[in-house]
């Protein structure tokens, strides 16, 4: 399964300078729409993070997981890829590694950014408390956004294009600023699982957010959309024919 992952990896070619521009890119995309004034290191963090992850890390992890599925098809070498000594399943579970990956390298380069601006910009306020409590709510919205990228692996690989996995991954935006304005939606919107725990932190100055928490039956349903892409691709896998 190693080898397989480093040759998914080599196949993606996720440069380091890449990555930073990539991170940097969606950095200023996740703060690109901020109205307050950031004073503090924790304001930082918390502000920033949640336009990475409401909506950046959203789109970028699941382009990432369609890239990364489609990588065959595009390069046109897929019966290289799918003719492997190795179980086809184990190739379908090495590029989910893979996604898993160089989403995290993704998240920890720009949760880095974050730390050098805090420290340059507001270093009085950058305790260790507020480093670990952000870390833990990354390492959270890390856990709950991968939740969602074997669906839209799944659906890359049955369609083989790009276009039904943008149309899913807007289906995921639209459901996630209507979660917002729907109380009624709430708990059954897995998309927006990521961002909650960090609109908690400022629950108490928007009535919207009255109420607000992760909701059981939002972590039964995004468990159940990992394990259904999960199983469609593998059963896929193993199904499809390869032309040659």
């Amino acid at each position: 399964m190693g080898t397989i992952v480093l040759c998914e990896l080599k196949k993606v070619k996720p440069k380091w300078w890449q990555l930073l521009l990539i991170s940097f890119v969606l950095y200023q995309v996740g703060g690109m729409f901020l109205g307050i004034s950031l004073d503090s290191a924790d304001k930082l963090f918390t502000w920033v993070q949640l336009g990475l992850f409401s909506y950046t890390y959203l789109a970028a992890t699941n382009i990432l997981a369609a890239v990364v599925i489609l990588n065959e098809f595009t390069n046109k070498a897929a019966t290289t890829t799918f003719t492997y000594k190795q179980e086809r399943w184990k190739i379908y579970i090495g590029k989910i590694i893979t996604i898993f990956i160089i989403s995290l390298m993704i998240y920890a380069i720009i949760f880095c950014f974050m730390l050098i601006i805090s420290f340059i910009s507001f270093r009085s306020t950058l305790t260790l408390e507020v480093i670990v409590k952000h870390l833990v709510l990354t390492l959270k919205a890390y856990g709950y956004q991968m939740l969602m990228v074997t669906g839209t692996a799944s659906i890359a690989l049955v369609c083989k294009n790009y276009v039904a996995p943008i149309i899913y991954i807007g289906i995921q935006l639209f459901f996630s600023f209507l979660y917002l304005n729907s109380f009624a939606m709430r708990p059954y919107v897995p998309f927006s699982l990521p961002v909650v725990n960090n609109l908690m932190l400022i629950k108490d100055q928007y009535r919207i957010l009255k109420g607000l928490a992760v909701q059981p039956s939002q972590v039964a349903i995004a468990v159940i959309l990992f394990i259904g892409g999960l199983a469609l691709g593998l059963i896929y896998t193993n199904k499809m024919e390869v032309e040659k």
